[in-house]
This record gives structure tokens, C-alpha cells and sequence, in this order.
């Protein structure tokens, strides 16, 4: 059983985030939630973001009722102690490129993570 407190990191997808405001009210959410993360804005927009089990839950469904096009809860998982995607301060930072986002995920031991389950590890 898991931690009440324990942080867990989770990925969403949409179709893309190129509206300032779409972003803004992403923002909003992601602050009201008391979660933490990265935005990679464009095509595909693709979020990742921390925080605890129920405060996600809370965002994901602030997020999906603002109704954007193809937005995908992808998945979930715990994140090792003291290990912060965008640090502590709530709220959403954005970044221009994938490869910005994964070099991010890179440095907290995520990549590989984050590639199987955006179906981005290919074969073999």
C-alpha cells in the first residue's frame, strides 16, 4: 500500500497546446491542484507533473473538464523521494521542445519511463 504521502509522476497528452490561454488555464488548474511540472506547448502538447496520488486526480479532472481536443490521461507511477521533474513551487513550466522535456525526465532517471509509455521506444 502506498504512502499517503508519496509522489507519484504522471503524463497527459493532447492533441497541442498553442493557445496562451489554453495554457493559462492549464496553469490555473495545475496550481489549484497543488501540482508541479513541465508543459512541452505545440504539437503534440504533452504534460508532466508530480504530486500526490489525490492531487493529480484533481488536476486530471480540472483538465479534462476545460474539454480540450484529444486529451489522455497516459499513465502514473511513484517518483523516488526527493526527486522533483519542476521542483516543489506548484504550478506548470513550459518548455518549447521534446527534447527539452526529456532531457528533464533524463536527469530524474524517467526517460525510459516516459518513452515506453508515450510508445516512443520503438522494437528492440
Amino acid at each position: 500500500m502506498q504512502n499517503p504521502s508519496s509522489i507519484f509522476i504522471s503524463i497527459a497528452r493532447m492533441h497541442h497546446i498553442r493557445s496562451r490561454t489554453k495554457f493559462r488555464r492549464l496553469q490555473q488548474r495545475a496550481d489549484h491542484a497543488k501540482i508541479s511540472g513541465l508543459a512541452k506547448t505545440g504539437r503534440p502538447g504533452v504534460l508532466v507533473f508530480e504530486g500526490k496520488k489525490d492531487r493529480i486526480a484533481d488536476f486530471l479532472e480540472g483538465a479534462r473538464s476545460l474539454r480540450y481536443l484529444d486529451f489522455h490521461h497516459v499513465a502514473t507511477q511513484p517518483l523516488e523521494p526527493d526527486v522533483h521533474i519542476a521542483g516543489t513551487k506548484p504550478g506548470l513550466r513550459e518548455v518549447e521542445d521534446m527534447k527539452t522535456l526529456i532531457q528533464a525526465l533524463e536527469s530524474i532517471g524517467m526517460k525510459d519511463w516516459f518513452r515506453r509509455e508515450m510508445g516512443m521506444s520503438g522494437p528492440g
